[in-house]
């Protein structure tokens, strides 16, 4: 099933008219709330890779950008790794790996990687995630929604400190020494041999994030969020299911339930970060959601069957086979990294600048309606989330701006007097910003 969610304009037009104040202006005087971090250690990987059965030669390489970037010799971030285990050859090849990771994302603090090479179940290529998960009160996070650790650090621009697990690690890594791998970086196995590149570009991805959730299933009952503290995972916020539901809605799924077992069994999950979409000309990704519940599989990538062997965006398939090499994350995959968080070396995915000095919002604080005037995108059509302060979505609206100006007036009435924050996010860009507002 494909979903396109772009190619049609949404033409709701406001019909309120209001005088704007701008946020500056305002002098309305709100507590401060003091920040309490909530973190989880995690147990399990986010990811377990599986070797498929199948044996084909096919090499994705890395984007011309990307080539040269890494050619260039002036990555943007840094990646610091741990060995345990590893032979020479297969150390060269790690690090390659994290080179491109290097070159595709932008951190200003350093990402620590513990690597281990050692025997792991029959079948399993490799397994990987963060060392753990932490909210965050950066000014571009979500409140109240758990953050893998190196994120959460780049978010805050600064580590977490002291850290409540007593360690600087973020990302741990296993890799199986059972394997009959290749070891070059020019993506090209032989009929074979797995490209250890190719895998460790993959586990890297998960520890930085993709699929990264508490989801799972008893086969009768599912779950998403972290059971202790009834907290979702930022990779949680994009997912939903063919009608447009999202797993977090608990009007529609109750967490745990029976309702969620059957969404994350049902084949019918997409990932509707903006960006994704919009790298993917306007098709909404699919997620991969076998009818038998996989743990460390299902829900953490892409559909194999919409996305095929080849693919720019094939990185992340929920398995590899042998003599395929993929050395370039693809677009759609940084797609939900940039909507995320993570900032995209090179610049944004994005074709418009929205940020905070673009948009204005008022009246702050607000009673009955909330005024937005944009300075770029001003015909396009926005989503509009609104969060209390503990991240619960209170408001989800789709509008079509009328010459830079949006209007918002529909259930604010009802709302408590509190601070939230409001996202607004180009629909055909993905961009985003996130402000704070007022109820008053």
């Amino acid at each position: 099933m494909k979903k396109n969610t772009l190619t049609m304009k949404n033409f709701i037009r406001a019909i309120a008219c209001l005088v704007f104040v701008l946020a500056g202006m305002n002098t309305f005087a709100q507590e401060e709330i003091e920040f309490v971090r909530k973190s989880k250690i995690l147990t399990t990987p986010t990811c377990t890779l599986y070797a498929a059965d199948f044996h084909v030669h096919n090499s994705v390489f890395q984007n011309p950008e990307l080539r040269n970037k890494m050619l260039a010799n002036n990555a943007c971030s840094t990646f610091i790794v741990n060995y345990s285990g590893f032979t020479p050859e297969a150390e060269a090849a790690f690090q390659y790996a994290v080179d491109i990771w290097a070159n595709s994302i932008e951190s200003s603090q350093p990402i620590t990687i513990s690597a281990s090479f050692q025997p792991l179940a029959p079948g399993v290529l490799g397994q990987a995630g963060p060392v753990s998960v932490h909210t965050s009160n950066a000014p571009d996070a979500v409140p109240n929604v758990f953050y893998p650790k190196a994120l959460a650090e780049k978010l805050e621009d600064a580590q977490i400190n002291p850290d409540p697990f007593g360690g600087s690690v973020d990302i741990t890594v296993t890799l199986s020494s059972n394997f009959n791998f290749y070891f070059g970086t020019d993506a090209m196995p032989p009929g074979g041999q797995f490209d250890f590149v190719s895998i460790v570009l993959h586990e890297v991805a998960h520890g930085l994030g993709f699929g990264t959730s508490f989801r799972n299933t008893n086969g009768i009952t599912g779950s998403i969020r972290e059971p202790n503290n009834n907290i979702p995972t930022v990779y949680d916020l994009f997912i939903e299911n063919g009608a447009g539901q999202s797993l977090l809605d608990t009007n529609f799924f109750a967490d745990p339930s029976t309702a969620l077992h059957v969404q994350l069994t049902g084949g019918d999950l997409f990932n509707n970060s903006p960006l994704s979409i919009n790298q993917n000309g306007g098709v909404i990704p699919e997620v991969y959601a076998p009818p038998t519940f996989q743990g460390g599989s299902s829900y953490a990538h892409w559909d194999s069957s919409t996305i095929p062997v080849g693919n720019i965006n094939s990185l992340m398939r929920p398995s590899v086979g042998s003599g395929i090499a993929i050395h370039d994350p693809g677009p759609i995959t940084l797609g939900v990294f940039e909507d995320m968080g993570w900032s995209i070396c090179g610049g944004s995915l994005s074709i418009e600048e929205l940020n905070a000095e673009s948009v204005e919002i008022g009246p702050n604080p607000f009673m009955f309606a909330i005024s937005i005037k944009l300075k770029v995108g001003g015909n396009d059509d926005y989503t509009i989330d609104l969060f209390d302060v503990d991240g619960r979505l209170v408001l989800n609206d789709t509008v079509t701006a009328d010459d830079g100006l949006i209007i918002i007036s529909s259930d604010l009435y009802s709302l408590e007097s509190a601070m939230y924050f409001i996202r607004i996010t180009n629909k055909f860009s993905g961009n985003s910003v996130t402000k704070k507002i007022i109820k008053g």
